[in-house]
């Protein structure tokens, strides 16, 4: 835990070559963001706080990671029938979160509120890359929707490549909470510092498989100069609109 600083920090690089095409149109986005479930042994007192919608205990842990995978930041802890948004919202209020400059933004689902440094995808869209095999983009928020799944996609990987990795994150183990979120933690160290020191990992390949193969969830609709809070604006989305159009207009041509 003591080396964490040093490999989990909130800097952000390029995107790879072979991934600089996904990112093209998103220049001022510094990474992805969504939450995760992982499985925790949980007191009998306090379960009912931690049970999520599958009915597991969990806790909800909030990730950024950047175009090459690497987590930027983390936060584990929160019970498992906590939102999505709410953990965003106590990241970005903490003395020492998640911080984001005001003209840069974040790639997030539709669980997240479309607003300034948050880039959501149209909802009652086509979104997962799956659902394009068949039928390409036809309309500007279809085109938008395709083109935001491919770049934020780096976000399901990093999830999928951190459990693929570490069984423990896999399965409840039988420590204290505490300590459940300090191995969590441990891991997201760890995996970024084989990030850096991996030139080629056959796990990443693996878990490249099984999220083509897994089933494309709907998008649901949800209610709900450093950025503190999620809202909201018309200036956003406009700001998403005419992205989506200028897409839209090059596709065409």
């Amino acid at each position: 835990m003591k080396i964490g600083s040093l490999y989990i920090k909130q800097e952000y690089t390029n995107p790879n070559e072979r991934d600089i095409e996904k990112w093209k149109w998103f220049e001022d986005a510094i990474g992805a963001l969504d939450g995760t479930h992982i499985q925790l042994t949980i007191p009998l007192e306090d379960q009912s706080r931690y049970r999520n919608r599958k009915g597991e205990n969990s806790t909800n842990v909030l990730g950024v990671c950047d175009a090459n995978l690497r987590f930027s930041y983390v936060l584990p802890g929160w019970e498992g029938s906590t939102s999505d948004s709410r953990v965003l919202r106590d990241a970005l209020r903490r003395p020492n979160g998640l911080k984001l400059p005001s003209n840069k933004y974040f790639l997030v689902d539709a669980g997240y509120t479309n607003g300034p440094g948050f880039l959501a995808p149209y909802r009652g869209t086509r979104y997962h890359i799956k659902s394009w095999r068949e039928n390409g983009p036809r309309n500007y928020k279809e085109l938008f929707n395709q083109r935001h799944s491919s770049a934020r996609n780096t976000i399901e990987r990093a999830f999928g490549l951190l459990k693929k990795r570490w069984a423990i994150l896999r399965t409840a183990s039988f420590y204290s909470v505490k300590t459940q979120i300090r191995i969590i933690n441990a891991c997201c160290i760890l995996h970024n510092f084989l990030r850096e020191e991996m030139n080629e990992d056959d796990l990443l390949n693996d878990v490249d498989r099984e999220l083509e193969d897994s089933p494309v969830l709907e998008i649901e609709n949800v209610d709900d100069e450093r950025i503190t809070t999620v809202r909201v604006t018309d200036e956003w989305s406009n700001f998403r609109d005419n992205l989506a159009m200028q897409m839209w207009d090059e596709y065409r041509l």
